[in-house]
């Protein structure tokens, strides 16, 4: 079972690539095409698309994922999967037309065409994350890794066709619309293949099977939302609070920069859900959990610091010199970015017990603090502010989910302590001289390579399927 999680993180991580590789190859046309008040702009617009992905999706996906395990009714769970979130899509596309007046003042949007846009965007990704919890659940990571293969080539492609066939369609419009086409195709294909590969179980039924998904999935809603809060608050009071429109779009731009570390991240976060409820279902070793965790943990943080004090150099290469300023926000979105891959592992006590209000209840609590830092720091730091407020917000959740779940999954502090403080030191030793960060980026690889040497060696053989 081991292996197979680390296979399927690999294939997953490879789909994340994929991802971040089409987001870091839209940063050039976004450096050409888009000044920085449009930069921020897309970035609201995304936010919106989110907030819209968060609320339709009813958390699906890791109800999905644990329901495959529970019931045989997978038709049914794939019909539900499928179905269910357009009802919160059609509440929200109205809601959206009667609020798009004032949304256009309060977020300064050029068009109310690009509401359609962002709204099309995060309906595609709820439908497609609910339906493809499914094939995450079988174990088709594969499958995954195609579609996500296909879908990042098929959004370049057309971002290059939008730009230059279609001269009347706005960049703004282009860029979008070349994310949602392609997510929804993608969606199409998923139900096609997942409904032949469910036809065994066309028969069974399952009187329950809505009651308890959204029973598991409603409460991580807020969570959800919370996280949107935490990533999205940022952008939008930027683009509300401060003076200069061109902070939102260098914010926008490093944020783009630090999807890189998405692969990893995202890989194993959904490999993982699998793997911890089978572990509750078959049993298994909570050591070799630990362990699993604290290798992905350690990867992650290795990561983050790297990109963090590189910052200066992937700004010049993917920018330019007129985009540098963002590089001034980078190493600390890159250090959010590893501590929201903690909290991502902070979540299996709660996950495993099926208390999924601490989630949200935690997240929510990160969200108000985000907030009261944005408040705070914007005004003072423009967007450096804003990216230190979500990093305080990542670090706070991390912490007390792994306090709350100690009980079921527990973990050592002396261990975790470190993990969260070495983003802040990279965010910090950014500034250095060239020669200082490159030995800082030598020593921090040596410590990463002798610490999973030291964790697999723990391991002993005790990990083998």
């Amino acid at each position: 079972m081991h292996r197979e999680l680390g296979r399927e993180t690999v294939l997953y991580a490879m789909a994340m690539v994929v991802s971040g590789m089409v987001q870091l190859a839209f940063l050039p046309f976004i450096s050409r095409w888009l000044t920085a008040p449009q930069v921020g702009e897309l970035g609201v617009l995304s936010t919106v698309s989110e907030i819209v992905a968060a609320v339709a999706i009813l958390g699906l996906p890791t109800a999905v994922l644990r329901a495959w395990h529970e019931s045989a009714a997978r038709r049914s769970i794939l019909v539900l999967a499928s179905i269910l979130p357009l009802v919160p899509l059609a509440v929200c596309s109205i809601l959206t037309v009667i609020a798009a007046p004032g949304l256009l003042t309060t977020l300064r949007l050029t068009s109310p065409g690009l509401l359609f846009h962002a709204l099309a965007l995060g309906g595609s990704v709820a439908l497609f994350q609910a339906a493809s919890a499914t094939a995450r659940a079988r174990g088709m990571a594969l499958f995954f890794f195609m579609l996500q293969f296909c879908r990042g080539l098929a959004s370049l492609g057309l971002l290059l066709l939008f730009m230059s066939g279609f001269r009347g369609m706005s960049p703004l419009a282009a860029f979008i619309g070349a994310r949602w086409v392609p997510t929804l195709a993608a969606f199409g294909v998923v139900v096609l293949v997942m409904y032949k590969r469910t036809a065994d179980s066309a028969a069974v039924r399952d009187p329950g099977l809505s009651r308890r998904l959204l029973a598991f999935g409603v409460p991580l809603i807020p969570a959800g939302l919370a996280m949107i809060v935490l990533s999205g608050a940022d952008i939008v009071m930027l683009r509300t609070i401060s003076p200069d429109l061109a902070q939102s779009g260098y914010y926008e731009w490093a944020s783009r920069a630090a999807l890189i570390l998405s692969p990893i991240t995202m890989g194993f976060g959904m490999a993982w859900q699998r793997h911890i409820f089978r572990k509750k279902r078959e049993g298994g070793s909570l050591n070799e959990m630990g362990r699993t965790a604290l290798t992905f943990m350690t990867c992650v943080v290795w990561a983050s610091m790297v990109l963090a004090v590189a910052s200066r150099e992937v700004t010049l290469v993917f920018g330019g010199e007129s985009w540098l300023p963002a590089a001034a926000v980078l190493p600390w979105i890159a250090a959010s970015g590893a501590l929201y891959a903690l909290f991502t592992v902070s979540q299996t006590g709660p996950l495993l017990t099926g208390q999924t209000r601490f989630i949200g209840g935690m997240t929510f609590f990160g969200a108000v603090l985000n907030i009261g830092f944005n408040l705070r720091l914007i005004p003072v730091a423009g967007a450096v502010g804003a990216a230190f407020a979500t990093m305080a917000a990542n670090m706070f959740m991390g912490m007390s989910l792994f306090w709350l779940g100690r009980k079921v999954f527990p973990v050592s502090f002396g261990a975790v302590l470190p993990l969260m403080a070495l983003p802040v030191a990279a965010g910090i030793a950014s500034g250095l001289a060239p020669g200082i960060r490159s030995i800082i980026v030598l020593i921090v690889t040596a410590v990463t390579v002798l610490v999973l040497m030291g964790l697999k060696a723990a391991g002993g053989g005790d990990d083998k399927p």
